[in-house]
């Protein structure tokens, strides 16, 4: 005898409906993001144009300009340690134990400006991997799921 197909569809129904969904998502969000590209484009207000003016030229001299380096991201120096006097060894005669002193002065800081230095990929990296993460959690759930009806 030949066996008969359940007629709900079963647990690859409710898969097939939950990646549709999720399928919708990616494409509401995908028009979302196109929308807050195009929609502001749109509505800019047109340029005015411009006039030119043809000026004679007249006989001038450049005068050599010096061109800086551009400014770099790098921190502020902060303050360090500073060891002011010198050992001084205290020696006892009775246990003959020396030990020395040592005087240090200064403070210690932080970032100067309160804020972490812009660079790295981190938070991209770690979206990346809750979306791996998200993926194989689903795969997992689907292998259980079919594995408990057979």
């Amino acid at each position: 005898m030949a066996e008969v197909a359940p007629a709900g569809g079963g647990p690859n129904r409710m898969f097939i409906v939950i990646a549709a969904g999720l399928i919708g998502l990616l494409v509401l969000g995908a028009i979302a993001v196109g929308g807050i590209l195009i929609i502001p484009q749109i509505f800019r207000p047109a340029a005015t144009p411009t006039v030119r003016i043809a000026v004679a030229p007249t006989a001038t001299r450049a005068l050599p300009t010096a061109t800086l380096p551009p400014p770099t991201d790098t921190p502020a120096p902060t303050a360090t340690l500073v060891v002011s006097g010198g050992l001084t060894p205290v020696v006892s005669a009775a246990t003959a134990t020396v030990t020395a002193t040592v005087a240090v002065t200064g403070t210690v800081t932080g970032t100067p400006t309160g804020q972490l230095p812009k660079s790295g990929l981190g938070e991209d990296l770690l979206l990346l991997a809750a979306g791996v993460v998200l993926v194989l959690v689903i795969f997992a759930a689907r292998r259980v799921r079919s594995a408990g009806t057979a």
